[in-house]
C-alpha cells in the first residue's frame, strides 16, 4: 500500500519501513490495539504479552474486547518460515488451550491483568462495578463456550496462508482474522501505521457467492441482549452465529452437548433447550412432560420437539420474530428455572455412570 504525503500540488511517497524483529512488531501492536480491529468490532484492550499457555506455548498477545471476547494474537514477519502453514496449527492450539481456562484461572495466569484491562472500558457516567461484572461474566461465558477470536498479524502475507484463512472463514464457525500491518516513517510527522484486513468472517470476499447473508439477525441479538441485561439466572448468552446464541451453565458436566439456545429461523424465534448427543438422549424422558407449561407470564407455552437432532429432542418456547425481545428473554429465564437443576442432576448421574477410561 502506497502512502503519499502531499505538500501543495506535489507529493512524496513514503515506503514501508521493515520491522527489525518480531518483538518490535509485537510492541507496536501491544501499544496500538486499534490496528487489530475492524470498524464494526468492539474496542480492544491489551491484557498481556507472552502469555504462558503451558503445553501450547507462549501466546504473543492476549487482548479482550469491550463485549468480553478474548482475542488471541500471533505476530509473524513474512520472512519467518513459520509465517505459512505452521502458524495455522499454532493459533488453533492456542485457542484450544485458552478456552480450557475459567475466567478466574485466566486472570490468575496473567497476574490480574485481565481484570485491569476490563476496567479500562468504563465510560463517564457508567456504573463502573456493574459494567465490570457484566464484562467479566461475558469473558467467562465465552471461554466456557470455546469462543475467542484468532488474529494472525504479519507485515506481509504469503498467498498460501491467505488461502488457508479464507477456507477457515468460509467453512468453520471460528472467528479468524488475517491482517497485514505496515509502518511508514514520515519524518517529522512520525510513523504512519496502516493495517489491512485480508480475511475475516465479515469480509464479503470470504463468503461464497451462492450463500445467504451471514449477518446475525437483529431480533436474535435483541433477545440475547435483553436476557444478558436482566441477568436473573447469572448466565450469559454468547456466540457469533447468524441464527443462534448459546447458554452453557457451568455446573453441567461437560461432554454431553446439552445447552440452552436462542435460535431463529425466518418464521420463528425460540428460547430453547437442545439435546445434541446420544449420551444425553434419556433427558428427553424428563423434559417432554414439561410441554404445555406456560412461560413469560403466559406469552408462550413450552413445546417438545422429539424429532430435533436425530430424535434426541428439544424443549422450546417459540415466538414470531417480531415479538418484543423481553418476552423471549423472559421465556428463557423461565425455561432455565424449570430445567436447570433437573438437567444438572441427570447429567451428573450419566457422567458418574460412564465407564472409566
Amino acid at each position: 500500500m502506497a502512502i503519499v504525503i502531499m505538500a501543495g500540488s506535489s507529493g512524496r511517497t513514503v515506503p514501508p519501513q521493515p520491522f527489525a524483529t518480531e518483538d518490535e512488531f509485537q510492541v507496536l501492536l501491544a501499544n496500538s490495539p486499534q490496528l487489530l480491529r475492524e470498524d464494526a468490532d468492539a474496542p480492544l484492550a491489551l491484557v498481556a504479552r507472552e502469555v504462558d499457555l503451558h503445553e501450547a506455548g507462549y501466546l504473543d498477545l492476549l487482548l479482550v474486547s469491550g463485549d468480553g471476547l478474548p482475542v488471541a494474537v500471533e505476530v509473524k514477519l513474512e520472512r519467518n518460515d513459520q509465517a505459512r502453514r505452521e502458524v495455522v496449527a499454532q493459533v488453533i492450539d492456542y485457542l484450544s488451550a485458552l478456552t480450557t481456562l475459567t475466567v478466574d484461572e485466566l486472570d490468575e495466569r496473567v497476574e490480574g491483568k485481565l481484570e485491569a484491562a476490563l476496567r479500562t472500558f468504563s465510560s463517564p457516567g457508567d456504573d463502573d462495578e456493574t459494567e465490570f461484572e457484566r464484562r467479566w461474566r461475558a469473558v467467562g461465558a465465552n471461554l466456557r463456550a470455546g469462543l475467542a477470536r484468532l488474529v494472525v498479524a504479519l507485515d506481509g502475507a504469503p498467498p498460501g496462508l491467505e488461502r488457508i484463512f479464507r477456507f477457515l472463514a468460509r467453512n468453520s464457525d471460528l472467528d479468524v482474522r488475517l491482517l497485514v500491518v505496515q509502518r511508514h516513517n514520515a519524518g517529522p510527522v512520525g510513523d504512519i501505521c496502516v493495517s489491512n484486513v485480508l480475511v475475516s468472517p465479515s469480509s464479503d470476499e470470504t463468503r461464497p457467492q451462492s450463500t445467504l447473508d451471514r449477518t446475525p439477525r437483529p431480533e436474535l441479538i435483541a433477545a440475547a441482549n435483553a436476557f444478558n441485561a436482566s441477568n436473573k439466572s447469572g448466565l450469559m448468552a454468547v456466540g457469533a452465529g447468524v441464527n443462534y446464541r448459546q447458554i452453557r451453565p457451568p455446573d453441567w458436566p461437560a461432554g454431553f452437548r446439552t445447552h440452552y439456545e436462542f435460535y431463529q429461523t425466518k418464521s420463528i424465534l425460540g428460547a430453547e433447550l437442545h439435546i445434541e448427543t446420544d449420551a444425553a438422549r434419556s433427558l428427553g424422558e424428563e423434559l417432554a412432560p414439561l410441554a404445555g407449561t406456560q412461560v413469560a407470564a403466559g406469552a408462550a407455552s413450552l413445546v417438545w420437539d422429539g424429532n430435533w437432532s436425530s430424535g434426541r429432542g428439544r424443549l422450546a418456547a417459540q415466538f414470531p420474530p417480531e415479538v418484543e425481545p423481553h418476552h423471549v428473554a423472559a421465556a428463557m429465564e423461565d425455561l432455565i428455572a424449570l430445567t436447570r437443576d433437573k438437567v444438572r442432576r441427570r447429567l451428573s448421574e450419566l457422567h458418574q455412570a460412564r465407564p472409566a477410561p
